[in-house]
């Protein structure tokens, strides 16, 4: 199955947008710079979980799975810069996993 994985992709990234506009409204810029910078970290690793998921090599809990696997590893520089506590940029991480478990996992069949 073929897939639009720059749609998917830009998806991602209006999701990550809200999610810093919804949750961090004072660190909005800081927030949306390191959501989007884990996106770029994740991109190649992303669409080729997502081309697994579409043809059916690997489960939405697989790719769950996959994405989490990666969440230790994903920085918040912007966000530790501007003194947000260690404990919302965690929770922000977290909500920006999140959101890409669940677009991903709602765009592909």
């Amino acid at each position: 199955m073929a897939i639009d994985f720059k749609n998917i992709l830009s998806q991602l990234k209006k999701g990550i947008t809200n999610l810093a506009e919804s949750s961090l409204k004072e660190y909005v810029a800081a927030a949306t710079t390191d959501g989007q910078a884990i996106l770029a970290e994740l991109k190649d690793d992303l669409e080729t979980w997502t081309k697994q998921l579409a043809e059916g090599d690997i489960s939405k809990a697989d790719f769950a799975d996959l994405v989490l696997g990666q969440a230790d590893e994903l920085k918040l520089v912007a966000l530790k810069q501007a003194g947000l506590t260690e404990v919302r940029a965690n929770q922000f991480k977290s909500d920006v996993v999140n959101t890409i478990t669940t677009t991903v996992t709602e765009l592909v069949p």
